[in-house]
């Protein structure tokens, strides 16, 4: 049987460095807390403590009662549960310290970590990553890392659905940003931009809107760009429940959708089905995207760095459009 003394002489470190890593605590330097790793699965040394976590797979999302994570949460559980594994999931609720404690958390129960990390640095992530085997970052891209985030070309998604209402003979289209300073917002962002330059249209900043990403805050965003009295003929926004305050706020002020100004989402809920009219969005798939995410992570777990170079690409999902019925031909020429 292999013991902690067995692992010690392969990692070339002591055994009470070994028990430091097996328990996840923080004062151990990344050199050895791989070397550890990689002793552990070579000699395929077991405790109870790492069987428990070996069963688990960790989940991290901003807010759980958020249609989008919902998402993310199925599509890691279909995977668990087809592996047997239990899940244990967090959520950050929007603050850094909270994400930041999560994380810890899931470093110390779990093998397998689904995490949608949004506020620690780049840095902070390649650190917890050498912590956990089978940490997958999705939505995030980090390139060090690369092998181990699965995420969305957000630029391109912002550009669909542009370019979608610039076909249609748009060309004072509004734009809907989420106020925090996340890649996602950025991104999406520069691809509403890179559209209307394609066009040889000139970037307005009175055009775009910036608030909370959520019901209100795309209604409020709304409110802000009617009242600048702007020849809007469309408005594309950063995600279907912003475009669904937004839908309120037209419909508040007498303006039909999409017969005066046309309305583009962004994520594809199930919500985006059931507005008044029906949403065209731009569709992400969060749940296939959890699912890829987990399955990598089981797949990766134990592995040796070596072992992992096989697994090093890129992993970066191109979105697609959905036309529903709050789009139309423009009615105005400018």
């Amino acid at each position: 049987m292999v013991s902690i003394k067995d692992v010690a002489r392969e990692a070339n470190v002591s055994t009470a460095t070994v028990s430091r890593v097996i328990n996840r605590q923080s004062n151990t330097s990344s050199a050895a807390t791989t070397a550890v790793h990689q002793a552990i699965a070579k000699l395929g040394y077991k405790t109870s403590s790492n069987k428990q976590s070996a069963n688990m797979i960790g989940v991290m999302v901003s807010d759980v009662s958020e249609p989008f994570f919902g998402q993310i949460l199925k599509g890691v559980e279909s995977v668990a549960q087809k592996n047997d594994k239990r899940l244990l999931v967090l959520s950050s609720q929007y603050s850094v310290e909270t994400e930041r404690q999560a994380i810890k958390q899931l470093v110390s129960y779990c093998d397998h970590a689904i995490i949608h990390s949004k506020w620690l640095t780049d840095d902070e992530l390649i650190e917890y990553a050498s912590q956990i085997p089978g940490l997958i970052l999705i939505n995030r891209y980090i390139k060090s890392i690369r092998h181990r985030c699965i995420a969305l070309d957000n630029v391109h998604g912002g550009y669909i659905a542009t370019r979608h209402l610039l076909n249609k003979g748009h060309r004072n289209i509004g734009c809907l940003c989420s106020e925090q300073d996340i890649d996602d917002a950025v991104d999406r962002l520069a691809g509403y931009k890179q559209a209307l330059t394609e066009f040889g249209l000139t970037i307005d900043e009175q055009f775009i809107s910036s608030c909370y990403p959520s019901e209100e805050g795309g209604r409020l965003a709304t409110y802000n760009l009617l009242a600048k009295k702007l020849p809007l003929t469309a408005i594309v926004s950063y995600n279907d429940i912003m475009a669904a305050g937004a839908l309120a706020a037209l419909a508040e002020n007498g303006i039909k959708c999409p017969d005066n100004i046309s309305v583009v989402g962004f994520d594809d809920l199930i919500i985006a089905g059931y507005l008044n009219p029906k949403l065209s969005t731009v569709r992400y798939p969060a749940a296939a995207m959890a699912e890829q995410a987990a399955r990598l992570s089981l797949k990766l777990t134990g592995q040796n760095e070596s072992d992992q170079s096989s697994f090093i690409r890129e992993h970066i999902l191109i979105p697609s459009f959905v036309k529903r019925n709050s789009t139309s031909v423009c009615s105005t020429q400018t």
